[in-house]
């Protein structure tokens, strides 16, 4: 599959279209300075900007309860990897550890950095998901920050 680059999560975004329409995209960057749009859906990208920005619900979320129930069984994410691009689709994989068992978990992508983020657990991406996904940063000037929108 080739190298697992780490990233870090840039911001949450909102891309809007000419006809209106709005879409949270995540922008995730490498050590090169390479660019990878992940469009989320908007509770997910809601969810990621919280962690991003360490605002905290007055009630858990389905991440945060993930975590606490994690926590709670002293079990915690080592690293999530962002290791397919299908189609358009990314897929992930979550890495969980209890103990010295490691358990991979198929994940979305977006739940997979909003866990990440709240975890501290690494990202990675495939070096070959890097390299057909990246974008140039003249593509994101008219990006808007999705603080802008919630």
């Amino acid at each position: 599959m080739g190298d697992q680059i780490p990233v870090k999560v840039m911001g949450v975004y909102v891309v809007e279209s000419k006809e209106g329409f709005a879409a949270p995209v995540v922008l995730l960057e490498d050590e090169s300075s390479r660019i990878v749009p992940i469009f989320v859906g908007l509770s997910e990208a809601i969810s990621i900007n919280q962690a991003l920005s360490g605002n905290i619900s007055p009630r858990p979320t389905t991440h945060d309860l993930f975590i606490s129930t994690l926590e709670s069984f002293n079990a915690n994410i080592t690293h999530i990897l962002i290791d397919d691009l299908d189609e358009g689709i990314y897929y992930a994989r979550l890495t969980v550890t209890l103990d010295s068992v490691k358990k991979e978990i198929d994940a979305r992508p977006s739940d997979c950095l909003a866990l990440a983020l709240r975890s501290g657990a690494t990202i990675q991406i495939y070096e070959n998901v890097i390299s057909v996904s990246c974008v140039d940063k003249s593509t994101l000037e008219d990006l808007k920050e999705i603080s802008q929108y919630i």
